[in-house]
């Protein structure tokens, strides 16, 4: 699987999602799966660079050049955690 891409995302509530992109919806599945399941080492780095991020998820780009991504959200650790 590869990320093609990404974008922040903001939600309702201010708080900010990063978004990865992947080529196609079953590369989607996979990334989200790994996103949840066993990337705390990523999520950590991912805060340390970017500490206005909250949380995370994985999209892709459909036929019509469409953004699809699940709506889910994964936390990721908070910045001051880790320090």
């Amino acid at each position: 699987m590869r990320i093609k891409g990404s974008f922040i995302y903001t939600l309702k509530t201010g708080e900010n999602a990063l978004i990865l992109l992947t080529e196609n919806k079953i590369d989607q599945d996979k990334l989200y799966h790994y996103l949840t399941v066993d990337a705390y080492r990523f999520k950590k780095e991912i805060v340390q660079e970017e500490p206005g991020i909250e949380l995370i998820s994985a999209g892709y780009k459909n036929e019509k050049d469409e953004v699809i991504w699940n709506h889910e959200y994964i936390p990721v650790p908070k910045w001051y955690d880790q320090n």
